[in-house]
């Protein structure tokens, strides 16, 4: 199954959760099909116990839920499917009508030739929003401040 986008608001508790590049990882495997922990961290390349870990911490804070569970030579299999892959911060403090602020944000990791990718790509679109931003059109215009930030991060093991 391919990945599709779902978007759900979170607590700032559960935004603490998935603010780890290895729990980004994991949410988006599940997101793209229904997985046990050990089908996880397989994909991954890390230990069994590491990524179960991780999945209690995202299923006990609602990130994911247990899709399934088979029985396979006397062991249970739970399989976990991503309850979302985009997540926006619920606020007390929202602005009225089209003043609401829109963030997104995600973890990545790239090797270096991929970093260029990414930047080459976003300067191309931000190029053409700039473009579209001059052109003359039929429609009431509104203002925008666009922003991109990439960050190194320390990735987490535990």
């Amino acid at each position: 199954m391919d990945y599709i986008k779902k978007t759900m608001e979170v607590s700032l508790e559960q935004q603490k959760l998935i603010s780890s590049p290895l729990r980004v990882k994991i949410i988006y495997l599940l997101a793209t099909r229904a997985m046990t922990a050990k089908q996880v961290a397989d994909e991954l390349g890390k230990t069994a116990g590491s990524i179960h870990y991780h999945i209690q911490q995202l299923y006990n804070g609602g990130i994911i839920e247990l899709e399934e569970t088979k029985e396979n030579r006397g062991i249970i299999e739970k399989y976990y499917r991503s309850k979302a892959t985009h997540f926006n911060l619920k606020t007390g403090d929202a602005k009225p009508g089209n003043e609401k602020v829109m963030s997104q944000g995600t973890y990545v990791s790239l090797t270096e030739e991929d970093r260029k990718e990414l930047q080459k790509d976003i300067d191309l679109l931000f190029l053409k929003y700039v473009k579209k931003s001059a052109e003359k059109s039929g429609g009431d215009k509104v203002s925008y401040e666009i922003n991109f930030s990439l960050k190194r991060e320390i990735e987490e093991e535990s």
